[in-house]
């Protein structure tokens, strides 16, 4: 694929770049991809397969850029896969085409998105297997990874855990998931804290959310080793004759309070339609929801009453104070100041900017310093098809208010350390939009890309771009 872009502003608007794992140029400027790979075989049991994209990306801040988008080889056996290398997360509520992507503005993840460049990681995912007993009413899968940090960040050298644990109920046309999607970075070096505790025990202690020992900083002997984060996931399908309807609930979490549901009712709350077939004028839909501003509430902590102290170990961490679990500030961390990021991009929820976004200092060349924009409201809804039912297209169309976070809102007094309702917080507003076609050439291998974005707000500013691309397949 062959892609070139311009743009009335410096920087691209959101949708040019979001959701496309972090290879587009950010500014006007040029792409070309090339990808090969094999597919699995159902009907066998024991095989392997490979994929590999790589991208050359030119813009104003790089003369030209290599970059490994999937570089990967997968083995299968019974339910088990085992993937080694680069290798793009799945993606939920597809568009007409995988090549136009998702139609929702999360991908169906609000932890862990297309948002970013993908990581060099091995990563064990368990197919949907049936309980025993159950007679496949009852379902059982996940996954086990961990990946490479490959960009200039406060930690140098961290490693990211991702574990996902999910059951799924199956009633006739009706299937029920829950469960979770956990997350940490540890381990690394860092210029304030020295080397961050590593090895196979502290890798333990990391994966059951365990405290730090006496090698890890107070933060993490209190708390949890490394910057822990996650999502809670509940979806409800109902497969009919030809479609599928989809609503889930995603909650993301940073620490125990929000594992604990303390941060209701925060998340993104999805409904989705989809055809099988896809010829269809609309054949997927997706409608969201995003709500992000309570975090477990205004105050981390409070101070304890003299009754309070008299029943607390003078020794404790947080002796003095009662710890409320608020302030749960998503995607940035202490200790671990890169945050949820990588590469400059937000690797998860993409509505939750970068550092650096709204004063325009932003720039994926940098070290990135987490999000400056966490806390939320927003609608989107993304639209796919297929226009007189021969050219696939993509419509994404997002509204959001944004408030910043609670240490640093975008706009007027802030709402940390008072009591939930008393500030009356005044966001920024902002509008994205894109759209992407897919028109064949004829009976040729050739299709043509032409694609339009936009961008009108407060936060990213107002910008109109255009794309053009060819592919070969």
């Amino acid at each position: 694929m062959l892609l070139g872009g311009l743009s009335s502003s410096p920087q691209m608007p959101f949708w040019a770049t979001a959701g496309q794992y972090g290879i587009m140029p950010d500014t006007p400027g040029a792409l070309a991809v090339i990808s090969a790979g094999t597919e699995f075989d159902p009907s066998r049991t024991l095989q392997w397969r490979f994929g590999t994209s790589l991208a050359v990306r030119s813009d104003a801040l790089d003369s030209f850029e290599l970059l490994p988008d999937e570089l990967y080889a997968s083995l299968r056996w019974w339910k088990l896969d085992l993937d080694l290398g680069f290798k793009h997360k799945e993606r939920y509520f597809m568009a007409n085409t995988a090549a136009l992507g998702s139609v929702s503005s999360t991908s169906g993840n609000v932890v862990w998105s297309a948002n970013a460049r993908t990581m060099p990681g091995i990563n064990l995912t368990l197919r949907p297997l049936d309980i025993p007993f159950t007679r496949g009413h009852l379902q059982l899968l996940g996954s086990w990874g961990d990946y490479a940090t490959t960009d200039e960040r406060v930690v140098r050298g961290a490693w990211i855990h991702n574990m996902q644990a999910f059951l799924r109920l199956n009633i006739g046309p009706v299937s029920f998931t829950a469960g979770v999607d956990h997350n940490a970075v540890w381990a690394g070096y860092s210029d304030q804290f020295g080397k961050m505790p590593n090895g196979i025990m502290n890798y333990l202690r990391m994966c059951v959310g365990d405290s730090g020992r006496a090698d890890a900083t107070l933060n993490d002997q209190y708390n949890v080793l490394g910057n822990q984060l996650g999502a809670e996931r509940f979806r409800l399908d109902y497969r009919a004759d030809g479609w599928i309807l989809s609503l889930q609930h995603d909650i993301p979490y940073d620490d125990r309070s929000g594992m604990r549901f303390q941060n209701f009712p925060d998340g993104v709350n999805t409904i989705a339609f989809s055809l099988d077939r896809k010829d269809a004028w609309i054949s997927d839909v997706a409608y969201e929801w995003h709500y992000t501003m309570y975090q477990s509430g205004t105050m981390h902590q409070r101070e304890a009453t003299e009754e309070e102290k008299a029943a607390q170990d003078p020794s404790i961490f947080h002796y003095g104070y009662i710890i409320l679990g608020g302030l749960d500030n998503y995607f940035n961390n202490g200790e671990y100041a890169s945050g949820w990021t990588l590469h400059g991009r937000t690797i998860g929820n993409p509505l939750f900017y970068p550092a650096g976004t709204r004063d325009g200092s932003w720039s994926r060349k940098g070290m990135t310093r987490g999000v400056e924009n966490n806390r939320i409201k927003a609608h989107h809804l993304g639209i796919s098809g297929r226009l007189a039912r021969v050219v696939p297209y993509k419509l994404m169309l997002t509204y959001s208010t944004n408030y910043g976070t609670y240490g640093k809102p975008y706009n007027g007094e802030s709402q940390k350390d008072k009591p939930w309702g008393t500030v009356m917080e005044t966001g920024l507003h902002q509008f994205s939009a894109g759209l992407q076609l897919e028109i064949p050439l004829g009976r040729t291998r050739l299709t043509l890309l032409p694609a339009a974005y936009l961008d009108r707000g407060e936060v990213l500013g107002n910008s109109f771009a255009a794309t053009l691309g060819l592919r070969f397949q």
